[in-house]
């Protein structure tokens, strides 16, 4: 089999055939990225940490990345703390049919914002988020399941205990 010079010649050119084909139908199929244009609108993609209970939910569009966090406080407030890797230059949060509510920046490099709530919301609740990031705005609509923080062992690891 080895010995016929067309199967030789197959088994050499076959798998850089495949390749380039790889990557020209990279080349001429993918959307090239573009920056964000000042006043207009980006949607943020909800990553898969927002599905389950994984104590934080992130959120992506090119360049930006934000992450929403519950956390109870030792006086027991409940807030919500929005972590942007860029700094934001506002940001509001509703629930599914509500009014929106500003956050609150809780640093100068307007990366760490937060809002203050007066209770836990339902774990089928719908959280609607919009940011302003130079001009622009990005939004994203989520579940808050990722509001519990649980691990196969049914424990809680970061609070101490169950």
């Amino acid at each position: 089999m080895f010995t016929n010079k067309h199967v030789i010649v197959a088994m050499i050119v076959a798998p850089i055939l495949a390749v380039l084909a790889y990557f020209g139908t990279d080349a001429i199929v993918s959307e090239t990225p573009q920056a964000a244009q000042q006043g207009q609108t980006y949607q943020l993609v909800a990553k898969p940490n927002c599905r389950y209970q994984s104590g934080v939910c992130g959120m992506q569009n090119g360049d930006v990345e934000l992450d929403l966090q519950l956390q109870t406080d030792p006086q027991g407030q409940l807030r919500l703390l929005l972590n942007s890797n860029l700094p934001l230059q506002g940001a509001k949060l509703a629930w599914a049919n509500g009014d929106p509510v500003p956050l609150t920046a809780t640093q100068q490099d307007a990366q760490q914002w937060q809002l203050l709530l007066a209770e836990r919301p339902a774990k089928d609740a719908q959280l609607r988020l919009v940011v302003s990031i130079n001009d622009s705005l990005y939004f994203a609509e989520t579940g808050t399941v990722f509001f519990d923080y649980e691990t196969i062992f049914g424990q809680d690891f970061r609070r101490g205990g169950n």
